[in-house]
């Protein structure tokens, strides 16, 4: 998670310090609510989950196009045995 400052709202950034947590560049406010689970996620990380959401919703975007198109395609005719 990336957070802003809660005293001044600069963006923060993970302290590399013995104590986990957030650093504030501007007032050196520090803070740990994004340590929900005491871990720090890395923007590498970050950018692998974006991705996966990425994909994700390409493919639900995909499917729900596909799903509109059957749903408009015009119906057969039945012959004249009612099949």
């Amino acid at each position: 998670m990336r957070c802003a400052c809660p005293n001044c709202g600069t963006y923060m950034v993970h302290s590399e310090s013995t104590e986990l947590g957030c650093v504030c560049p501007q007032c050196g406010s520090r803070c740990k609510m994004c340590l929900g689970t005491n871990t720090v996620v890395s923007k590498e990380n970050l950018k692998e989950i974006a991705s996966r959401l990425a994909y994700i919703s390409q493919i639900t975007e995909e499917t729900e196009d596909q799903r509109l198109s059957e749903e408009d395609a015009p119906e057969a005719e039945d012959d004249e045995y009612g099949d």
